[in-house]
């Protein structure tokens, strides 16, 4: 069915609301994004902007939502436009791109990885778009730990070490890793917490005290994992 020319100033109408929402987070940060705000950006009235948004929250979802897809599209487009000769580069090229997308938008990194992930209503079978969009980042960097176990199985610690509550708790997530043992999925969740601290503290401004640029620091650190995992490791720079 075509779409009319109502939905089409609707949709218009919704990408102008999300943008104007856009521009103060970057602006004041994300308790600048209100709901009267976003209508004073665009000279409308608050009830006009219901129309669009029932709620502060939805706006904020949607905003979540696009913000997880352009970060996972510039991640999926370094993988496609850039030659990946092992897993290894892929790694280096994924992890530094999501450094790189922070830094360059620290308002927006601010609102997506300075909150929790947005959950899907407990009686709501339908997820919430930003939930599904931040899903679908995740499944970025689960493909790849999952590729990377396929190709070559790292060591990983003994289910006793970690204790019967957590290989519960990996055992539920292994069909999202491909069929992972959960050591390989605790290993791997110990890796990405640990850049993930990384590119947070950096972004957030923690790491200036001893480490004006951070990103030989963060280099080192994507070696010292690579080859943990088995993997060729691009050498430092002289």
């Amino acid at each position: 069915m075509a779409e009319s020319g109502r939905d089409r100033r609707r949709a218009a109408t919704v990408v102008e609301i999300k943008t104007a929402a856009r521009r103060l987070l970057v602006s004041g940060g994300p308790a600048a994004v209100g709901l009267r705000a976003v209508a004073r950006e665009l000279k409308l009235t608050p009830p006009a902007l219901y129309r669009y948004f029932p709620s502060h929250e939805a706006l904020i979802g949607a905003l979540i939502a696009d913000l997880y897809d352009e970060l996972t599209t510039a991640l999926m487009q370094l993988q496609t436009t850039e030659e990946v000769p092992d897993l290894g580069e892929r790694l280096y090229l994924l992890a530094n791109g999501l450094r790189n997308w922070g830094l360059a938008h620290p308002a927006e990194f601010t609102l997506l990885f300075g909150s929790a992930v947005p959950q899907p209503d407990a009686d709501d079978h339908d997820e919430t778009p930003g939930h599904q969009a931040a899903m679908r980042f995740g499944d970025v960097f689960k493909e790849l730990v999952a590729q990377i176990w396929h190709w070559k199985p790292f060591p990983y610690p003994r289910d006793e070490l970690l204790g019967a509550e957590l290989i519960a708790q990996l055992t539920q997530e292994s069909e999202h890793f491909q069929g992972m043992p959960p050591g390989a999925i605790y290993l791997s969740l110990t890796y990405w917490t640990r850049l993930y601290g990384l590119i947070c503290m950096e972004v957030f401004g923690q790491l200036h005290w001893v480490l004006p640029d951070a990103g030989a620091y963060f280099e080192a650190q994507l070696r010292e994992i690579g080859e943990a995992l088995g993997l060729d490791c691009p050498p430092a720079e002289a």
